[in-house]
């Protein structure tokens, strides 16, 4: 337990600091302990720092967007500890297989189709969600010890700067999360890219949708495709750009 002064306020949230890989295991642990037990944590990825709860418990959810300041209706991005975790949330189309195979894990995040079975307080009745699995130690080893996916939004009040370092998210939200996982600052100076697949009305093939471009570059992700014969087969090789 942290008790101290930040920014003139006194602080009694509890702080973890990732030293090296040795004492990941000890955080990952008392990070899901809080999470399960329907708490908010701070953590790092591998883009911005990520504030999280457990999406299955409503009154978690609840209080993170209340937190945040987030619009409900907008939903909240999902990380998870693999791709095998998340086909319990979406069943991936072929194209789909191939882009997460490709750039998971990593700094892209997928609109997806939900599947029948996840319960509309995580969907906030939209017919989309957006799930990643980050490329880090620590939201991947949360997501894994608790058995499901953890909430991926940054750690900011919304509309207010994104934090790449701990304490940018400690001056944001104060108290009023229960663990911040001190991880320095990010090698990354960008959010995920978001893109969907979506029909392209030729035939079989598709389009990405690019939703946000961040971390990831178009450039990149098109590099990779087509390299990829199967990829090509699929894929028109056009970018549609969209507002989210």
């Amino acid at each position: 337990m942290f008790v101290g002064l930040h920014m003139g306020r006194l602080l009694t949230a509890e702080i973890m600091s990732v030293e090296d890989l040795g004492n990941c295991d000890a955080i990952v642990d008392r990070a899901a302990e809080i999470i399960r037990s329907g708490g908010l944590v701070v953590y790092p990825t591998d883009t911005s720092y990520g504030l999280g709860c457990d999406p299955r418990i409503p009154e978690a959810l609840n209080r993170l967007i209340a937190v945040k300041r987030r619009d409900r209706r907008l939903g909240v991005p999902l990380l998870f500890a693999d791709i095998a975790q998340c086909e319990i949330y979406h069943d991936f189309g072929s194209l789909e297989k191939i882009i997460a195979k490709i750039f998971w894990p990593g700094q892209l995040t997928l609109i997806v189709t939900p599947t029948p079975n996840v319960p509309e307080h995580i969907t906030a009745d939209r017919n989309s969600i957006a799930i990643r699995v980050p490329n880090h130690i620590i939201p991947r080893g949360i997501a894994q010890r608790v058995g499901g996916p953890i909430v991926g939004t940054s750690a900011n009040r919304s509309h207010r700067p994104t934090p790449f370092d701990v304490s940018e998210a400690l001056d944001q939200l104060g108290n009023e999360v229960d663990l911040y996982i001190d991880g320095g600052p990010s090698s990354a100076s960008d959010n995920s890219t978001i893109i969907g697949v979506e029909d392209s009305g030729e035939g079989e093939t598709l389009n990405i949708k690019i939703y946000r471009e961040g971390a990831l570059s178009t450039d990149m992700i098109s590099e990779s495709l087509k390299v990829d014969s199967d990829a090509l087969r699929m894929w028109t090789t056009r970018f549609v750009f969209t507002d989210m």
